[in-house]
This record gives structure tokens, sequence and C-alpha cells, in this order.
């Protein structure tokens, strides 16, 4: 059985130099953190790795202490990469538990938070198993701060003995809320929905316009969800009946996520929940996994799109943003999906207007998250994009036609003066 420790007690197994994984987003093990900055002195070069996607990070600014390796960047955190006080990992989602188990990125500590142990003695990794169960079952000792507020969730657990200390809290869970969803939004989520039928089974990124498209399903009928992050938006569909996943050919009658990011509105609706199971990201994102769901239909958002279907999702021009995330995972499994449909929404303009996000080519440094010939749908407030099987010119004009009126006339001209350099 674990050692039954106090979160200071617990801490100084770390030493200086140590590799340590630390628990993803709300599920954040906040009294374990609060011990290491504590010992901040002590374990100057302690290697963190982060994966959270919220802000409000208390030890990636400690970069005189901690060396922070992040697999997303959060809003408050993303200068830091650029300026090389963190380090930004680029990989999909579906890759990351492979460098823990082949050796290739070792992880010493696991500092992970989970449920108390339910009547078999297994505790639950509650609303983030995402990178997090990968990483305990890898590294070589495991922390864990079984807090009696995380909700026990299906799907992945360990026994308690599986850890080498126990810190015992009682303390809310760190929240995410969602962004406000403006009318732009809305017009983007409605043109999406026409592009989802009954019975699809779907998986929604994060954002404003995914999170719009989930309050737009009114109307459908025996929707599946099948999703690497599940908001406070997933709850009204499944009360509704929106949501029951009838028709999926695997997890029948199941939600199925990797991480819950929101409030504690998501949390008590998660708690001993039957209808919705919680997976690591090896399943969720596992491209043979997703073959298996026929009507496959992801949505994705992006930063902005150029004329020969490029998405770029993650930068803005060659300072890292956000992160390559299950977008590349998602494209690819709706593509070998029988029916599946990849979607990316947008709104066609930003910063109140002024700037399109539809251009005529991608500025220096700017990552591509989405390669053209991935793409197959592209949506904005003024319409739907088909790309797939069109050819550059064809792609160009409709795009075009889903930008923004008062940036039409500038793209054309664009469009043609890139071509009349090229010959």
């Amino acid at each position: 059985m674990p050692k039954i420790v106090s979160a200071q007690e617990a801490i100084k197994a770390l030493e200086p130099g140590f590799t340590v994984f630390i628990g993803e987003s709300c599920g954040e093990p906040q009294t374990l953190v609060e011990a290491l900055i504590a010992d901040k002195e002590r374990l100057k070069g302690t290697r963190l790795l982060d994966s959270r996607r919220i802000a409000g990070s208390r030890y990636a600014f400690l970069y005189d202490y901690f060396k922070t390796v992040c697999f997303q960047l959060a809003p408050d955190t993303y200068k830091l990469a650029h300026t090389g006080k963190i380090e930004f990992l680029p990989l999909k989602m579906s890759e990351i538990h492979r460098l823990f188990s082949s050796g290739v990125l070792p992880i010493d500590v696991a500092l992970v938070q989970v449920a108390p142990p339910d009547d078999g003695g297994n505790c639950s990794f509650g609303v983030s198993v995402g990178y997090t169960l990968d990483a305990a079952l890898n590294a070589k000792l495991v922390i864990a701060e079984v807090n009696e507020l995380m909700p026990r969730t299906p799907g992945s657990s360990l026994p308690l003995d599986r850890f080498d200390y126990v810190v015992k809290t009682s303390r809310p869970l760190l929240e995410y809320n969602s962004p406000d969803i403006r009318e732009q939004r809305i017009a983007v989520a409605q043109n999406v929905v026409k592009l989802i039928s009954d019975g699809d089974t779907l998986s929604i990124g994060i954002g404003g316009v995914p999170e719009a498209v989930m309050r737009s399903l009114r109307g459908k009928r025996d929707l599946g969800v099948h999703s690497g992050l599940i908001t406070d938006e997933i709850v009204a569909p499944i009360e509704a009946g929106i949501i029951t996943n009838k028709r999926k050919q695997i997890d029948k009658d199941k939600t199925i996520s990797a991480q819950a990011m929101g409030t504690k509105k998501l949390f008590r609706f998660l708690h001993e929940n039957p209808a919705v199971e919680m997976r690591p990201y090896s399943y969720t994102h596992d491209l043979r996994v997703m073959a298996q769901l026929d009507n496959f239909v992801v949505v994705n958002s992006a930063l902005e799109v150029d004329l020969t279907g490029q998405v770029n999702s993650e930068s803005i021009g060659a300072v890292e943003f956000s992160g390559v995330g299950g977008q590349a995972d998602f494209i690819r499994g709706a593509a070998l999906s029988c029916g599946g449909k990849a979607i990316i929404a947008l709104t066609s303009t930003t910063r109140g207007g002024k700037v399109s996000r539809i251009v005529s080519h991608f500025g220096a440094g700017t990552a591509v998250t989405t390669p053209r010939y991935d793409v197959q749908y592209i949506v904005t407030e003024y319409g739907i994009a088909e790309l797939w099987g069109k050819t550059l010119s064809e792609r160009a004009e409709a795009l075009i036609s889903i930008a923004h009126p008062d940036f039409r006339d500038r793209l054309k001209r664009e469009w043609q003066e890139h071509r009349t350099i090229s010959q």
C-alpha cells in the first residue's frame, strides 16, 4: 500500500534534475504543485512536463528554478515559449504516450490527481485522463493527490496500491470557463450543423466556434460523441436526448472523451455517470479506433486558412500560440471513417473585423497545423467551402466566396498577383 503523507513529505521524494510530469488542466494536483513550488530552491533544475490548457500556471513563470516543457500552451504562457523561457514540444496527442513508454522522454515522477478509491480499491482519474494515465503507468514514482471532490468517472482508473505516495485533500478543482458565444460564432455554427446528420458521431474541439456548435444541435437526433475534450456545453444536449450514442459502432451508448474542462456544473454531471467514459489520448486519438466509427464528423477551429487550403491553428506568425493538439489526429480519423467529414470552422475576421482569417498566403514562420491535402470543409459565417478534390484555382475561388465581403476583392487581386509572379 502507498505511504499516506503530507504534500511536503511527498515532494521530498523528488531530487534536483528529475523529470516530473504534472497532471493536466482541471485535473492538476494543486496541493502537490504548491508543495513543489515551496521547495523550488532545493529542486532548482528540475524538469517539469506541463500540459495545461488553462491560464494561471504558477510554475511556468518560475523559469529561474524549473525547466518547463509544454505539450500545449495556455493563453498566459505562449510568450514564455517564444522567448525561450519555457520549451514547447510540437507533437500530435496520439504520439505523446509513446515518448513515455519508449524511454525517449522518461518520467522520474508523475504528480497526479485522482478520486478516492471505490469499493474495489480503484481510483478514477476523474476529469483528466489524457496524458496523465499513460504518464502514471510509465513513471518510476507516482504521487497521487486523492481529492474527495474529484468526480469518479468510468473508463480509466488505477488500484490505490499502484501509487507510491498518497496525499489526501478535499478542495475544488481548477475550472475552465467557456468563451463568450458571440453572434458571429453562432452564425458559423449554424453553417456547420448543416453538415451534421442524425446519428453522426461528433468530435468537437475547444474554442468559441466549436462550443457554439454544441449549442446549435437542437433538432438533431441520436448523435454520438468521441472526442479528446468535453466542456460544460456537452451537458445540455445529453440531457435533452440529442446525444445518445445509440448508433455508434463501438462504445455504444457511451460518450467518450479524454479530458473534461469546465466548471462545477460539468464535474457534478460526470460524477458516477455511466453514460460518459474517460479514456487516455492513446485511445481517443488512435486512428484505428476512429476508423471504426461510421459518419465521424470532426469540428476543429483555426486561426487562419490560406487560399490553397492550408490551416494554421497554432501560431501567430512565428510565435507559437497554442499547440498541435488533436486536430491532425482527428482530421485523419475522419478521413478513415466511412462517411466521415473533417470540418475547419472559423469566423471570417478577427480584431473587430479589421483582419481577415482567410489569407492569400501565410506570413513567414507560420505553422501549418493541417496540410492542404488533408482539408475537406472550411466553414465561416458566410458559407461552406468544400475543398476536397478541387484544384488550387477552385479552392481559392471557394475560399474567397466565404471570406468577409470587405476582403474578397483584395484576396482575388493577391491571388492573381501570386500566379502572375509564379509565371
